[in-house]
């Protein structure tokens, strides 16, 4: 097997570098959990506990679809307190409601299984993202609990509400799901009869309505465990053990109820026939929305618990080469728990030529672990080009005449003003050229908002307008520059070998460099001409590798053991002895690779550094199982609390989405020759119809919140790849979108990594193949032979050039000779 080169480890002992990141997975788990409610229940000091719902022995521990994972184990919410020396005095509920799911899967499956009779292997693996959208398994509630279910000598109790969602469909406003069922009503009612303390977790990848709240009393704490990773058990006993305090913070805002999202009707009309929807509500998502229409929400932006108090003051403000940096003093005021706190800096606009939302975050700083009335000093910096509106009149960026307060608290709802900022004159930094026009307006209404007049005693600060200066790009698309390997190379390359570089090697079949369960490579055809392929993961919750398999002398991989659980369906199963592999006439490879908290938790922790150290340990991970890029972080908007992938995106927020996003970037691509796949690029806010639906918004709402996390990503992290997205941008696939990928990425932001699709993206009734390379998108994925042909043809007809299939061949190429797999050599 000389000619193949495997990654993955030889053993399937577990590892110094699972256990290791395991802990680290631990801890970003537990600062990711937000603590919603409190009234003296937590921490649990009874150590007998009476746990109940769903969520409390199958955790749900991640979505489904890419952002799934295969880890060694997973650690539940029942094991995490037994790990934490509670113990579980009557398990009735939680045994009968095994059987109950265990029953209700297998009725599922049997349906699913009689549509894919006649599916191979592979095509189940291809397909399993559309089985799944046209009938997802409903996560079950249980059955009522019954006097015998009851605990005796505890006065407390847990209930875990639990829902699973994931990529191909979205949530619903149904019992079950958004809503809770009346099962679970019943039972929470009984148990606050029967418990004097009563504690309800959220074990979701998104929000759940919580006006049962409002009904039930006697429920005296609420915890948003989220999706926890392979470790959220132990974090969760860590949490209400009091062994670690809560520092989580909400990265949305939850509403009192469903229609109170602006986007919430919008959202809810479309269908798998939709062809178009509107972003009616423009820039106002989120807290903009809430804070600026005069809507209370239930918990608010930022917002999260503690089992201590904090108090903190501004004690100066510099200003440098356009950035100002708030410096702060944060005092733990408790005298029993050490704990985290985070400090959140927001900026309030003077309205002018524009409307704007009454704040937005600007910046934030998670601090040390503080010590009872110990104290610590804290700076959040931001660049002053952040106050900066979008023109579309005059396609520019500009700083509003006027004065802009600087709000700090600990939540969007409880920042208070602390200094002035004034710009003497209207101020224009960037000049633009307009993208993506729409064939038809979206219209915002316009808020009557009324902006607040500051103290006078607030201290002042002149804006240096001059330190900002003005961008005026060069919108001719700029040439790749290349490494000493590439240069010269596409010019001896055929038409054929150029439009192979540009499409992936498919999703299955030999490679050269073998990483097991990776779900795209680039072509295999150039090998002998020593241009090899390299692999790409599935993301953002960690490397969606296969866990076991063999790899044959002939360079096939074969499962070990057992079929991965998205192929373990009868019609498989049938085949399986062809699937599975011998060790004996192989290598086996194990690849057990951590699964971190989702998205969703990692932007509740608010802690750059933490996700800084997370990047470096998925880094490291990708050295040792051969991966060039990973697919993730995603930073899609939380536009509406619907989406199915939500758990796998950060926040409702770009610039928390940014910050956190590139943190991951930066500590991924601190080991050379691997990089991370920002994703997805752009408007993918939705599942239902994702192929074919154009997101329609005018360009002032695309430039401030869909496009401007990716913006910072990329020009303070630089991400080796981004991922065009499935959707239409109004009415242009983003794939096909030369405005986007070269006028924005490439042109405004100065962008030279490499530019993929997503899986699927191009073909028949979607994005054409053809277009792609002309509108800056690099590799086609999965690519295949159909895709490498139709390139081909549309050179011949004249659809395309030569100089456009070299462009983004050149970026291809980049990317692989900057890889790990040839800079390092053999694997490690």
């Amino acid at each position: 097997m000389d000619r193949y080169q495997i990654y993955g480890m030889r053993s399937p002992e577990e590892s110094d570098r699972e256990r290791i990141n395991r802990l680290l997975a631990r801890r970003t788990a537990a600062e990711g959990m937000v603590l919603l409610k409190n009234e003296g229940v937590l921490p649990l000091k009874q150590k007998r506990i009476a746990l109940y719902g769903a969520g409390a022995r199958k955790t749900v521990c991640g979505g489904t679809g890419s952002g799934d994972m295969h880890s060694r184990r997973n650690v539940s919410i029942e094991q995490g307190l037994i790990n934490a020396g509670y113990e579980i005095p009557n398990s009735r509920w939680l045994d009968r409601f095994d059987r109950d799911y265990d029953r209700k899967e297998s009725e599922w499956r049997k349906g699913v299984e009689e549509r894919i009779q006649d599916y191979t292997i592979d095509r189940v693996l291809e397909m399993f993202q559309v089985i799944y959208a046209a009938e997802p398994f409903r996560f079950p509630v249980g059955d009522r609990i019954e006097e015998a279910d009851l605990a005796e000598g505890t006065d407390t109790a847990v209930y875990v509400v639990a829902r699973q969602a994931g990529e191909g469909a979205d949530r619903k406003v149904e019992p079950g799901d958004f809503l809770l069922d009346q099962t679970e009503r019943w039972n929470l009612e009984y148990l606050t009869e029967h418990y004097e303390k009563v504690l309800v977790v959220i074990n979701c990848g998104g929000m759940v309505d919580l006006t049962f709240l409002d009904e039930l009393p006697g429920i005296g704490a609420v915890l948003f465990y989220g999706q926890g990773g392979t470790e959220g058990g132990n974090a969760f006993g860590d949490l209400v053990s009091g062994k670690v305090t809560p520092s989580g913070k909400l990265a949305d805002t939850w509403a009192m109820k469903y229609d109170d999202y602006p986007s919430g009707e919008e959202y809810l009309a479309v269908t798998p026939d939709t062809r178009e929807e509107d972003y009616g509500e423009g820039i106002y998502v989120g807290y903009r929305y809430f804070m600026t229409y005069g809507v209370k929400p239930r918990y608010g932006f930022g917002y999260g618990l503690s089992y201590t108090a904090f108090s903190f003051r501004m004690t100066g403000f510099t200003q440098e080469n356009g950035k100002g940096c708030i410096l702060a003093e944060v005092k733990n005021t408790g005298t029993a728990y050490a704990g985290k706190e985070v400090l959140q800096a927001y900026a309030a606009k003077p309205w002018g030529k524009l409307d704007h939302e009454a704040i937005s975050l600007v910046g934030f700083v998670k601090t040390r672990n503080i010590a009872p009335q110990g104290s610590a000093e804290a700076e959040i910096s931001f660049e002053m080009r952040d106050l900066a509106s979008y023109d579309e009149g005059g396609a520019e960026w500009f700083l509003e005449k006027g004065e802009y307060g600087i709000y700090l608290g600990t939540s969007a709802q409880e920042a208070e003003p602390v200094l002035v900022l004034t710009v003497e004159a209207e101020t224009v930094i960037e000049k633009n050229q307009n993208i993506c026009k729409s064939g038809h307006s979206v219209i915002t209404p316009k808020p009557s908002y009324s902006v607040s007049e500051y103290d006078r005693n607030l201290p002042r600060y002149l804006v240096d307008t001059k330190a900002l200066g003005c961008r005026v790009h060069d919108y001719e698309k700029p040439a790749v520059r290349v490494g000493k390997e590439v240069r010269g190379l596409t010019d001896s390359l055929y038409t054929e070998e150029l439009a192979s570089l540009c499409a992936g090697g498919g999703q299955f079949g030999k490679t050269l460099h073998i990483t097991p369960g990776a779900v795209g490579w680039t072509t295999m055809d150039l090998a002998e001409k020593g241009i090899p392929n390299v692999n790409f993961a599935d993301g953002p919750a960690g490397l969606r590798l296969v866990p076991e398999s063999v790899i044959e002398a002939d360079g096939t991989m074969k499962y070990l053991n057992a079929l991965p659980r998205e192929q373990r369906w009868g019609c498989v199963k049938k085949m399986e002895s062809q699937a599975l592999g011998n060790p004996e006439k192989g290598t086996a490879v194990y690849q057990y690779m951590t699964a971190w908290p989702a998205g969703h938790v990692q932007a509740q922790t608010w802690n750059t550094a933490l996700l800084e150290e997370m990047g470096r340990a998925v880094g490291g991970e990708m050295l040792e199982t051969g991966v060039t890029l990973w697919l993730a972080p995603a930073m899609n908007i939380h536009r509406n609390p619907l989406c199915g992938r939500n758990f796998e995106y950060y926040s409702e927020d770009p610039c928390l989405s940014a910050r956190l996003a590139a943190a991951v970037t930066r500590g991924v691509q601190s080991h050379p020759g691997v990089g991370v796949t920002v994703k997805h690029f752009c408007c993918n806010n939705r599942e239902t119809n994702r192929q074919h639906i154009s997101e329609n918004l005018s360009e002032r709402t695309l430039r401030e919140i869909y496009l401007r996390g990716f913006r910072y990503v990329v020009e303070n992290a630089s991400p080796k790849g981004i991922m065009s997205s499935y959707n239409r941008v109004n009415g242009e696939y983003t794939v096909n979108s030369y405005d986007l990928l070269v006028k924005v990425l490439r042109c405004e932001w100065g962008y030279e990594g490499l530019v993929m699709s997503d899986w699927g993206s191009t073909g028949e009734g979607k994005a054409s193949h053809a277009l792609a390379p002309g509108a800056g998108n690099d590799l086609i994925m999965p690519g295949g032979e159909e895709v490498v042909k139709d390139l081909i043809r549309a050179l011949s007809e004249g659809r395309i050039s030569r100089e456009e299939l070299e462009w983004c061949a050149s970026h291809v190429l980049n990317l692989i000779y900057d890889s790990a797999v040839i800079t390092s050599g053999r694997p490690g």
